[in-house]
């Protein structure tokens, strides 16, 4: 009955698990909200500002003024806070007419307004009749200071103006008050706040003493502040729920200070409140004048860039991105955040905005300080696992092999910090782009040494080896959980590959050898492509494992894409493969939202791996970002926009913060949004905007500019002004105009390169005068030509064009292996192909036509054709989906029986015979490209995995195996469960109190702990996972217990007694174990359970093999996340970033000894998983069997490192 010797079971059709889910491209997935949580646009732009529309959060918008800690709190309403950091108080203003009063936070009409560096209000109110009232904030710009000017128009004489203030206790938020991990009731004027504040009060302001020190028992921290006139009085915390139960409180213990002003003719007001030390409390400024320096620098810093397109979305990005990367530089460094992880960090990529921003001086400043912050000894030292975290990470000790020369540690001008990333590979490439933008030969031969030294750091430390792929140490921002174990990154060998590459050409323009760089870069290059690249995918391995059965691990995360991408790893082909594998593998997301005009935004995940824990599964802005930019630098640029237009949006306009740049999004189904102006982000989105949509390109060392813009076919205009660079392009009719002013010191030769929307140019003309441009011979996806503009300082250049549209060649939506596969052209010429994946077999290629047939399995595929039309040639990348000729698109039960529909996606109408686990049913016909519904009775199916088969009269047999957990077991069929006790070497709930030492590899490494779960940055997780079996053992009755379906399973009843066989690839147990078996039978079922981790995602962790006596056999594939589940927890998921691929199988409880696909009582398991189960759980699964044959042996056996596959009990069934 069998095709072939050996049946797999890996992966049955599955039902319903994925109903309604579509995808454009993987494409967008349901078009209902996301999660069911609609969503309404919350600013939209205006201009350079961004106009509240729906929101009543407070405290969302930070002001920054100082390059320090200081910022203002503002938000959609007006209530302000101070943090120093630590909070500094907060400061309400009020109304008042008559008997009545409210803050005005309760105004009946509130108009808010950012533009970057200041927030403006509108206050409209009943008792403020027709008039209104105008707040404009801002951060001081020279002391740590709150900014507030009031104007009033049209405001009736009796109405009141009425101010606030208190509650400064210098406390200090989990997170510095940010979004997401602190409550925005953290910056309310709480009543304890106010505790020990000690105010002052004189002629039109206070001083505030603040910040109580128990110890010293006295106020740390000082407030002076500068008011309008008016009266003047101190208040009760208590008593502040207008401002007239403030004003007929009586003082307490708890101060706050309120005021009156004093309405004048010139209507307009002003409050300063500043952080001040004992040497500056009496030189505040005066307000008017310093709120002039405020605003002139916010105004400054939002118009240092400048972009105009025809989207108003994206208008408001020149003056945000300034702002933000303003925020995130703190003299000498950068930082990781401007509001949360306000610290200094050599890297991740935050620092990457100044020179695409045109802060050199800053950079320079960045470079210098890490450069300062090197370890220069010892020369190497021994490699020291950190034993109080279960050996998952090196001892941060310095003179230990990581810690040691070459090594930068995380405070700039400090080289005596260990800390638990490597972050020298992004610092360093940092450090090598500044070389693109600047031509500063001092400054490299100063910093050269740094380049060499940490080179040799690296390929000491993560090429133990010497075979060209390196380790990755915590080298990227989602670096936290992953653990490669010695293991040979992609990502990690690019980073690696770029840096040589660039050391080569700086260490000849100083006059040394480059030889050894350039033969290190030609090693990676060639180790990634040999060992690393997935020629049937089309994409780079994640990794490849260094120990064990060394696996490639073929489900990458972006990261490993762009990574590759952005470091000039892959060819145009492998950039078009590697691209359409993020399109169609990985999870997309809709971005939607009332009053959002944009339909088609979406964003990605970072991965579709399981289960969920921090940083591994996350729907990041710098990740999307930076997967943007990698489609433009991979020649997709429609796709770029595309991506890079709905992180924006989501970010600046549906996000908590207005123009901010978040963390996490919304779309992160686990943590939610997170943070705001966070430096990742504001790194990524100055490359993309400069690199990716504009494709500036300087090259300074070598005197070079090339630019290769990514704009929207339709857009007819866009500019970005830099303090480097002007770059205008503008469209009429076949005539498209590119003004470019170069503003380096520096000369440039300039090279453009545009792709063509057209397949003849007429004329192309350098400021007036005509050049010979070039075709780009590789072009893909469009026409594409290069012009050598020379060295001007302002270039206007003119491209007139003429003919037709390129020709776009279409195919069928779908294919199956062995269909016929046809190409045609109207008007391009067909001269090439190129099929890397090998999709096609037998192609013939005529002038118009290509013909073949599909070879490949199932799967999302390109390949190329080269196309001529006119003038013009390109390569157009073909995307090929390959489905399997027939599959099961449902199965419904229904009273007495199962409705069963099979898709035929054959281009054929055909008829069979069709069996249900070994028995003959009924015959079936299916029309072409149509569905059929078989009925099948209920006795005639199990429950679990059933196997049907359709035969046809060619001879033809196709499997077609499908899962059902809720098919009753009508059969009733003799159960036998083979005494297995003797293999038993273990009892299940001690999996995590054994040492897992070995086999381990030998160099600096992040690994799993030795207690065989949780990741390096929770490696004592172990701690809090409880495993208790008593409920099953109680529920097994005489050493049997019985499924709600009437299978019996067999284990032992006996507290002490051991009741699983693990397998493994750690030392601790045997790899595999194999086990006699007698008869025969129709199916297994199997109580399992063991451990998996995200690091073994997509991937076969383990198998269980059924031999027969004729030698053939029935393998099930323990996949994680389809049917191999961790012992201590349950998959997330929701049908977007997180799916399994199959339905849930059943779980046994240990704890109850219930069995259930529907259990919800989950526990939190600190920073490691929302969806623990008390006491763990096993597996459930099953394995069709021939019954036909005579059963010999069942084999267990650990395929995956780090991971422990157990085997608790067999049920085979007799036929």
């Amino acid at each position: 009955m069998y095709a072939n010797k050996t049946t797999r079971f890996l992966k049955p059709i599955f039902i319903l698990f994925l109903a309604g889910i579509s995808w454009k491209g993987l494409g967008q997935q349901k078009q209902e909200y996301w999660h069911n949580k609609s969503r309404t646009i919350h600013y939209k732009p205006e201009g350079n500002a961004f106009v509240l529309v729906n929101g009543s959060r407070k405290f969302n918008r930070a002001l920054y003024g100082t390059n320090t800690g200081f910022r203002v709190e503002t938000g959609d309403l007006p209530e302000f806070a101070l943090y120093l950091p630590g909070m500094g108080g907060n400061f309400k203003l009020g109304i008042s007419k008559e008997t009545e009063s409210k803050w005005i936070t309760e105004a009946d009409s509130i108009t808010t307004k950012y533009t970057p560096g200041m927030m403006e209000y509108e206050i409209h109110d009943a008792l403020l009749g027709n008039g209104f009232f105008k707040l404009t904030v801002l951060a001081s710009a020279e002391t740590e200071g709150f900014l507030l000017k009031v104007e009033e128009h049209n405001i009736p004489e009796a109405v009141g103006l009425h101010w606030l203030f208190g509650g400064a206790s210098g406390k200090k938020f989990h997170r510095d008050g940010d979004i997401g991990a602190d409550p925005e009731s953290v910056f309310y004027l709480q009543p304890e706040y106010a505790r020990h504040n000690s105010y002052d009060l004189k002629e039109n302001g206070f001083t505030l003493q603040f910040n109580w020190d128990a110890k010293s028992q006295t106020n740390k921290k000082t407030l002076t502040a500068a008011v309008p006139e008016g009266q003047l009085n101190l208040g009760s915390a208590h008593a502040i729920q207008n401002p007239n139960t403030l004003q007929r409180a009586t003082l307490d213990s708890l101060p706050v200070i309120y005021g009156t002003v004093d309405r004048s003719a010139a209507k307009t007001y002003y409050w300063n409140i500043e952080h001040t030390t004992g040497d500056t409390s009496d030189k505040v400024l005066s307000s008017a004048s310093a709120f002039k320096k405020a605003s002139f620098k916010a105004d400054t810093l939002a118009n240092r860039i400048k972009l105009n397109t025809p989207d108003p979305y994206l208008n408001t990005l020149g003056g945000t991105l300034a702002t933000a990367a303003d925020a995130i530089w703190e003299d000498p460094a950068f930082l990781h955040g401007a509001v949360a992880w306000r610290m200094h960090l050599n890297a991740w990529r935050g620092a990457y905005n100044a020179d695409v921003l045109g802060w050199h001086d800053r950079a320079k400043t960045h470079f210098k300080s890490y450069g300062n912050s090197q370890v220069l000894e010892p020369e190497r030292g021994p490699v020291v696992l950190d034993s109080s975290r279960n050996f998952a990470r090196q001892k941060e000790v310095l003179g230990t092999a990581m810690f040691s020369k070459g090594y930068i540690s995380r405070h700039p001008n400090r080289n005596d910090r260990a800390h638990h990333y490597d972050m020298n590979l992004v610092f360093i490439d940092q450090l090598l782009t500044y070389f693109n933008w600047n031509d500063d030969p001092e400054f490299l031969e100063e910093i050269f040494p740094v380049i060499e030294r940490h080179l040799a750091w690296e390929k000491r430390n993560y090429d133990t080896n010497d075979d060209g792929l390196y380790d990755a140490y915590a080298a990227i921002w989602a670096s936290d959980a992953l653990q490669y174990s010695g293991g040979a990154v992609t990502y990690t060998s690019a980073y690696n590959y770029r840096a040589n590459t660039l050391a080569a050409k700086l260490a000849a323009r100083l006059g040394k050898d480059p030889q050894a760089y350039l033969d290190e870069a030609e090693k990676i290059k060639n180790a990634i492509q040999q060992k690393l690249w997935l020629p049937d995918q089309g994409v780079y391995a994640e990794y490849q494992d260094a120990l064990g059965n060394e696996l490639l691990h073929k489900s990458p995360g972006i990261w490993t894409v762009y990574h590759a991408i952005d470091k000039g790893v892959p060819n145009a082909f492998q950039q078009q493969q590697a691209l359409h594998y993020i399109q169609k593998e990985i999870p997309h997301i809709p971005v939607q939202a009332e009053g959002l005009p944009h339909e088609d935004l979406e964003l990605v995940s970072t991965t579709n791996w399981q289960p969920y824990t921090w940083s591994v599964n996350n729907v990041a802005l710098a990740e999307n970002l930076n997967t943007a930019l990698a489609f433009w630098q991979g020649g997709n640029p429609e796709a770029g926009f595309k991506l890079f237009e709905s992180a924006l949006v989501e970010s600046m306009y549906l996000g908590a913060s207005p123009g901010g740049f978040q963390q996490l999004s919304f779309y992160d189904a686990i943590r939610g949004e997170l943070y705001r102006d966070f430096a990742d982000p504001i790194g990524v989105a100055s490359r993309a905007l400069v690199e990716g949509l504009f494709g500036i390109q300087p090259n300074l060392l070598e005197h070079k500019l090339k630019i290769k813009p990514g704009f929207p076919e339709e857009w007819d205009h866009a500019s970005l002004n830099l303090p480097d660079l002007d770059v205008a392009f503008k469209k009429t009719g076949n005539t498209t105009t590119y003004t470019i002013t170069n503003k380096f010191k520096t000369d440039l030769d300039l090279e453009l390169e545009l792709s063509l929307n057209t397949t003849a140019i007429k004329a192309v003309l350098v400021n007036g005068n005509s050049v010979n441009y070039q075709l780009v011979a590789e072009a893909i996806g469009k026409p594409k030509i290069l012009i050598p503009a020379g060295i001007h300082k302002n270039y206007t250049i003119h491209v007139a064009t003429e003919g037709t549209t390129p020709e776009r060649l279409l195919n069928k939506a779908f294919y199956t292996q062995g269909a016929a596969f046809k190409l045609k052209s109207n008007k391009a010429e067909l001269l090439e192909l190129k099929d890397p994946q090998q999709v096609l077999i037998n192609p013939e290629r005529a002038t118009h036509q290509l013909t073949a047939q599909i070879a490949s399995a199932t799967g999302n595929k390109m390949l190329f054709v080269k196309l001529k039309q006119n003038d013009v040639t390109w390569w157009q990348p073909i995307e090929i989906e390959v489905k399997p000729k027939f599959q099961i698109l449902s199965t419904q039960l229904e009273n007495d029986h199962l409705a069963i529909t099979i898709q035929n996606n054959t281009d054929a109408q055909v008829s069979g015979d069709l069996a249900i686990n070994h028995k003959a049913a009924q015959q079936i016909s299916f029309k072409a490209k149509e569905s059929a519904t078989i009925i099948l009775a209920l006795a005639e199916c199990l429950p679990g995995t059933n196997l049907l088969e359709l035969s046809f009269a060619s001879g033809e047999k196709i499997q077609l195996p499908f899962t059902n957990w809720d098919i009753p077991n009508s059969s009733r069929k003799q159960q036998t469960m083979p005494n297995i006790s003797s293999f038993f070497n273990a009892r299940v709930d001690e999996i995590f109190q054994q040492q897992y030492l070995s086999p381990r590899p030998q160099s600096p490494t992040l690994q799993l702990p030795t207690t065989g779960v949780g990741n390096w940055c929770y490696p004592n997780v172990a701690e809090d996972i409880h495993l208790d079996d008593s409920g099953l053992r109680k529920a097994s009755k005489s050493g049997v217990f019985k499924g709600s379906n009437g299978i019996l399973y067999a284990t032992p009843s006996e507290e002490n007694a051991l009741n699983i066989a693990f397998t493994s690839k750690w030392n601790n147990y045997p790899d595999s174990i194999t086990i006699p078996l007698k008869g025969k039978a129709s199916h297994a079922y199997l109580v399992m359970a063991g451990t998996t981790n995200p690091m073994q995602t997509q991937l076969v962790n383990g198998t269980v093999t059924v031999t027969y006596s004729d030698g053939t056999t029935a393998v099930l594939e323990l996949k994680n996340p389809e049917n191999w589940w961790p012992i201590e927890q349950d998959y997330y998921t929701d049908g977007y970033a997180f799916t399994t691929g199959a339905p849930k199988p059943p779980r046994v409880i240990f704890k109850t000894g219930e069995i259930t696909r529907y259990f919800k009582d989950y526990t939190n398991i600190h920073g490691f998983t929302n969806y623990g189960i008390d006491g763990g759980a096993g597996t459930i699964l099953d394995l069709p069997l021939d019954p036909q044959k005579t059963l010999e042996k069942l084999t267990l056996e650990a395929r995956a490192n780090d991971v422990i596959i157990g085997l608790m009990s067999i049920t085979l069934l007799k036929p």
